[in-house]
């Protein structure tokens, strides 16, 4: 073999040892990440809590829609409600002058349609709770800026307010946004307030998700460990996460990347949902097609990302939504035949589990899957380009594909 031929064999090979030189650690994550053998979907829907009699009758419409849908296994759409188990009661906050906090919950007698609804839809096994906080708020965060904000004591005179309205910074309950940029909160509070959510879940549901939602995604090591202290195991990401709101109460940088099946803090193990479906926003059936085909090919779960404002809007506005997430789902069943629909908590056992029948086995197979995240991982776009490597995987992924 002539030194000229040998060129581009050493010229492949240094450009996975600078790969690996300068992204060791991203590549081990990408092939520890687990690869599932068929494609899984789940609905995830955010934000549902108190609110009127009408939200119980739109979360029966849900059941039946999802109930209409199966897959291969005969399992029907789990859309996964992120429960919010109460609101401030704006009344008795404005007759405090906002010098002290107080809340309605689940628990009170007016919000029993809502829960039997839930709990119907839970019986039908097309739903599944998770902990979305107390509230979508930390109370003495909204009382700071209530004081000096004439548009928040508006909102908290307004019976019918709902939790989506508030500004952004004051939606993430696990930081002091009173004032801006936002500050840590005590630990003790954190772990009080997480043992107060656990107590009022069983008081409601008879037990306590072992699923978190971080609301707006914002949370730190603190949050982590009392939440597993109080029985949770998986944490829901958005593939990142945040530790605060700036001074404009945008979201601070990102702190960590996040994939499929890492642990965190305490014990918990991170599951991914980075899949944005709001019908009410204008998002479509056919940007769910093209997302799950995308994760499909790097064998990853599609989580769907979506909120109760998108179900509660005027009767013809949810009337579409309904009919786009109906079509979304039956169009995914025609295009992929063998998918499967999972709650997270379900996934998140199955990716943990040596020989589920969910994970992909087989070196090659999985070493396909690895090449195509590689080229699917934003980080490594650069490397991969400045090393030649962008150009030469996809054929090597064809040709082991075929193999």
């Amino acid at each position: 073999m002539s030194t000229l031929s040998l060129v581009p064999l050493f010229w492949f090979a240094g450009g996975c040892g600078l790969l690996w030189l300068f992204h060791a650690r991203t590549l081990i994550r990408l092939w520890r990440e687990p690869a599932l053998a068929a494609p899984v979907v789940i609905v995830e829907s955010d934000d549902w809590g108190p609110g009127p009699v009408e939200d119980a009758e739109v979360l029966d419409r849900i059941t039946g829609l999802l109930a209409g849908i199966r897959d291969s296994a005969g399992g029907a759409p789990v859309m996964t409600l992120g429960v919010v188990l109460g609101k401030p009661d704006g009344a008795a906050i404005l007759a405090d002058d906002c010098g002290a906090y107080h809340r309605s919950t689940l628990d009170e007698p007016r919000y029993a349609p809502i829960v039997a609804a839930i709990m119907r839809g839970c019986a039908e096994g097309v739903f599944a709770l998770q902990r979305h906080g107390l509230e979508h708020c930390w109370p003495d965060s909204l009382l700071g800026q209530a004081r000096r904000d004439a548009g928040l004591r508006a909102w908290l005179a307004d019976p019918g307010a709902r939790s989506e309205a508030l500004p952004p910074a004051l939606q993430s309950r696990w930081v002091d946004a009173a004032v801006l940029p936002s500050r840590a909160l005590q630990e003790a509070e954190i772990r009080a307030a997480v043992i107060e959510e656990a107590v009022l879940f069983r008081r409601v549901f008879g037990d306590a998700p072992e699923v978190a939602v971080p609301n707006t995604f914002v949370w730190d090591d603190v949050v982590e460990r009392a939440w597993a202290d109080s029985g949770v195991r998986w944490v829901v990401t958005c593939g990142r996460r945040y530790e605060g709101r700036a001074a404009d109460g945008r979201l601070l940088p990102a702190s960590s990347r996040i994939l499929n099946g890492q642990p965190g803090s305490g014990g918990v193990g991170y599951v991914v949902r980075d899949v944005y479906f709001e019908p009410i926003r204008g998002h479509r059936a056919e940007q769910v097609w093209r997302a799950v085909d995308e994760h499909v090919a790097v064998a990853r779960p599609t989580l769907l990302e979506t909120h109760r404002e998108s179900f509660i809007a005027a009767p013809e506005v949810r009337e579409a939504c309904l009919a786009e997430l109906g079509r979304a789902l039956e169009g995914l069943r025609q295009r992929h035949p063998d998918i499967r629909f999972l709650s997270t908590a379900a996934l998140a056992e199955a990716m943990h589990l040596p020989g589920s029948p969910f994970l992909l086995t087989g070196r090659l197979r999985r070493f396909c899957v690895f090449l195509r995240r590689l080229l699917a991982e934003p980080v490594l776009v650069r490397a991969l380009k400045l090393s030649g490597l962008r150009f030469v995987l996809p054929p090597l992924v064809r040709i082991l594909s075929r193999v």
